[in-house]
């Protein structure tokens, strides 16, 4: 018997809308959405490279209600392009087609806790689950790819990942390209051997993440554009496992920064300028790249620059410094690290052809006078907290903790609606790397950022701008300025997905407990992680109704 009480109650736990029966359903959310999608992750073959067709999992779309152009299909194996609009209501079906657990996070995006697709809220093979939410971001690049726990770092690997783009109608305003002047790269490294994805080889990919030998852009190799002499606006993101990439065109401009990866910047900001940009794993980043400045039938490329490695087999690599060199003599720890690293891929910090860009013999067009919007005022109040990044034994913690399903601890816990100052420190110490630490639900400024990023990287790092992900090296002690607007269980992870999937990553509890609110959530939770296995065939069953249908989708 679902009563009003069954139903608040199952909200409360977490369970969200999917958890509660069809005609419940209808009732709570009577007024149809703006759009309503589906997506879908099943098993595919592509074709990229002459020859054997590629293995891969992908995300199908489908528009279910309201305007057609809300998806945009990927010219490779990425899931489609879903361009939302800010204020619009969505709701997305997410069907599972795989044959393990899977569940979609809208990375960057600001949601309740139900559609924020917390590893908990994973359904099984043949299960559904259906998120619901008004579109908060301001107009930006985001991105969305699974989160199931264990599972994320294979699965986005194989290709399930895909951009989400907010616009609003204010953009025009600012004199920034059209759509049409628009491009959109989203990139990756695979390792390729027979037109196949190889994922993990060795331990040393569990500790430094996995990295390729290829670059793929939208899910295709050798990507070129063509592209008119005027300004063009360049969304660029980092969808790579573990790669940091130090972004720079072939013939050395400089690069402008317009909005990093939640928004555009500010006013006050301005347009940043940079001889080159630095992206961590999930990291993105908008251009204003003006092509009229170049010859009218010029050739030149995005790359990737060369800088020293700070991934632990740089550690054990070649070099007069390297740990295996240390311990085997000089020569033979480099022959030993090469060949590890001919293994994995290029090791970090090695130079990388990304995209071709050829511009059009016609004549300029010099666009509009760009602007950018207002600042924000900065939210009040000062609650502080403070994590530790450490990775031993082959492990990532968190002040000394790993991923637990339900747990938050006492230092885990952030008002809302006001200003909390969290400080991240990477120690470092014999196992050191850089984490791209990622926070779920929120957007936030970087307020200071000290101890010393590679010196060969240091003018590539924009921290102007709203995030959602910052990249921290070794040794460096970050503080952000962040304030939850959404009550909930959310997360916090380094965004190296093999160092998420090993359990380098913790839940932190928006807004303040009610009493008993806390027991109940754990003892929920903790119920629903020891049924999930066990029932996900009745789950699928019970949760694979459209709203307001009756009927499956």
């Amino acid at each position: 018997m679902w009563t009003r009480r069954n139903v608040l109650q199952a909200l409360g736990a977490g369970a969200g809308l999917v958890a509660v029966p069809a005609p419940i359903r209808r009732a709570l959310a009577a007024a149809e959405p703006d759009l309503i999608l589906r997506l879908t992750a099943r098993r595919d073959e592509v074709s990229l490279w002459p020859g054997a067709r590629t293995a891969v999992l992908r995300y199908f779309g489908q528009v279910l209600h309201g305007r057609t152009d809300a998806l945009k299909p990927s010219p490779g194996y990425l899931g489609p392009t879903l361009e939302l609009r800010r204020g619009e209501r969505v709701r997305i079906e997410f069907r599972n087609g795989l044959a393990e657990p899977s569940i979609i996070h809208w990375h960057g995006m600001l949601v309740p806790e139900s559609a924020d697709g917390h590893p908990r809220f994973a359904v099984g093979p043949g299960g559904e689950y259906v998120y619901e939410f008004t579109v908060r971001n301001p107009a930006g690049t985001y991105l969305y790819h699974p989160h199931p726990h264990g599972r994320t770092g294979s699965q986005v690997y194989r290709g399930l990942a895909g951009l989400l783009i907010v616009r609003e109608d204010r953009e025009r305003a600012y004199g920034l390209p059209a759509a049409e002047h628009e491009l959109s790269l989203a990139i990756q490294d695979r390792r390729v051997d027979d037109n196949q994805l190889v994922f993990k080889r060795t331990m040393m990919d569990d500790m430094n993440g996995v990295l390729g030998d290829t670059v793929l852009v939208n899910g295709m190799p050798d990507a070129a554009f063509r592209v008119t002499p005027r300004p063009w606006r360049l969304r660029l993101a980092n969808v790579s496992n573990a790669r940091v990439y130090k972004l720079a065109w072939s013939d050395g401009r400089p690069l402008s920064v317009i909005g990093t990866g939640n928004g555009l910047l500010s006013a006050g900001e301005g347009i940043q300028t940079r001889p080159y940009v630095v992206l961590g794993p999930f990291e993105r980043v908008e251009l204003l790249e003006d092509f009229g400045a170049r010859r009218p039938g010029a050739e030149i490329a995005l790359v990737s620059r060369d800088f020293a490695g700070v991934g632990m087999m740089d550690m054990m690599g070649g070099g007069a410094d390297g740990m295996m060199d240390g311990m085997m003599g000089r020569g033979m720890g480099g022959m030993m690290g090469r060949g590890m690293g001919g293994m994995m891929g290029p090791g970090q910090g090695e130079e990388l052809n990304l995209a071709r860009f050829a511009v059009a013999a016609a004549a300029r067009s010099p666009g509009e006078t760009s602007r950018l919007p207002p600042a924000e005022a900065p939210p009040q109040g000062r609650h502080e907290l403070r994590t530790r990044l450490a990775f031993r034994h082959m492990q990532g913690f968190l002040n000394g903790r790993r991923f637990e399903m339900a747990a938050v601890a006492g230092d885990e816990r952030l008002p809302l609606g006001k200003g909390t100052v969290w400080t991240f420190v990477n120690d470092g110490g014999m196992m050191a790397m850089p984490h791209p630490m990622h926070v779920h639900g929120v957007r936030f400024r970087i307020l200071e950022r000290s101890g010393g990023a590679p010196a060969d990287l240091g003018e590539g790092l924009v921290d102007a701008g709203f995030k959602d992900t910052v990249l921290i090296f070794p040794g460096e002690t970050v503080r952000l300025l962040v304030a939850p607007t959404e009550p909930g269980l959310f997360m916090y992870h380094c965004h190296n997905l093999e160092h998420e999937d090993g359990g380098m990553m913790r839940n932190c509890l928006f807004g303040p407990p009610v009493r008993g609110q806390d027991r109940a959530r754990r003892g929920s939770l903790q119920q629903r992680r020891n049924k999930e296995m066990e029932t996900s065939t009745a789950a699928s069953q019970r949760t694979s109704f459209a709203y307001g249908s009756g009927r499956r989708p």
